[in-house]
């Protein structure tokens, strides 16, 4: 059903005192059906679709912040790109608490995997900002592989992709856009730029990526389950993920982690967006 004038049609067919023959019960019954699976929107308030999700305004904030997909992410006019149906590595069965430097051909394809599922979202508007974004980040945690790039004025790109997905099935789930404050950080500063639970192959699992200060150079994040998972921390990023849905899609979340500086000190911050 693709307009309320066809949706007319389909009332007044079932309407007796416009037709001359005995009206057809069982057609009608069939288009009541149409019309009531149909759920017809009004002309030019069309509904944001799962890709194409704009965020809404978020009043007393320093940031903006949305949730699609069941997943959270900070930033003025990020858009999820859409995650694999499936993929090889059922259940995050090779996921590593402590991720590996993606090297060589592994790398590149990594790369140029994440640069092309980027470039599709939102009609290509980030496509200037992608030819110039530089590789932050790029590691792997089994199987999994993720990806950061960043450019100007804040700009972020992240993939979280399953290398074992076949070709049909590969994806990447993530996020695209710039930061709606982009400020210069403190030098022991850790600011979220992405924070919550996405899923895949009806698997949850939490992410938590963003900016760091000059003085960072370690971050680790304590599981519910008492896991210590261990940030990649690169060029002034950091990321880490972990099966599960424990970093809720919440704006007032406070997720501790512990981070380590440059004069081997250590302290306790708290992410949020």
């Amino acid at each position: 059903m693709k307009s309320n004038q066809n949706i007319d049609t389909l009332l007044r067919s079932m309407d007796a005192a416009e037709q001359s023959p005995a009206p057809d019960s069982d057609r009608s019954q069939k288009d009541l059906h149409r019309i009531l699976g149909s759920h017809p929107t009004a002309a030019g308030n069309r509904k944001a679709t799962t890709e194409h999700k704009p965020a809404a305004p978020q009043p007393n904030r320093r940031r903006r912040s949305f949730v699609v997909g069941g997943f959270a992410a900070a930033a003025t006019a990020v858009l999820l790109i859409i995650p694999a149906l499936s993929g090889g590595d059922a259940a995050f069965a090779t996921w590593t608490a402590a991720p590996g430097e993606l090297s060589g051909t592994e790398r590149d394809g990594a790369v140029s995997d994440c640069l092309r599922s980027s470039h599709g979202v939102g009609s290509g508007m980030y496509s200037s900002d992608l030819a110039v974004a530089e590789v932050a980040i790029a590691e792997k945690r089994g199987a999994w592989t993720t990806v950061v790039l960043t450019g100007r004025d804040g700009f972020e790109a992240t993939c979280t992709t399953d290398t074992t997905a076949s070709w049909f099935n590969k994806g990447s789930f993530g996020s695209v856009g710039k930061p709606g404050n982009d400020q210069t950080l403190t030098a022991r500063a850790v600011m979220a730029t992405q924070l919550g639970t996405g899923v895949i192959s009806n698997n949850p699992l939490s992410m938590a990526s963003g900016r760091i200060g000059t003085d960072v150079i370690a971050i680790t994040y304590m599981s519910a389950a008492g896991e210590k998972i261990k940030a990649t921390v690169s060029k002034g990023q950091f990321a880490f993920w972990l099966p599960g849905d424990e970093i809720t899609n919440s704006s007032d979340q406070n997720v501790p982690i512990e981070v380590t500086y440059s004069d081997n000190s250590t302290e306790t911050q708290y992410l949020s967006l």
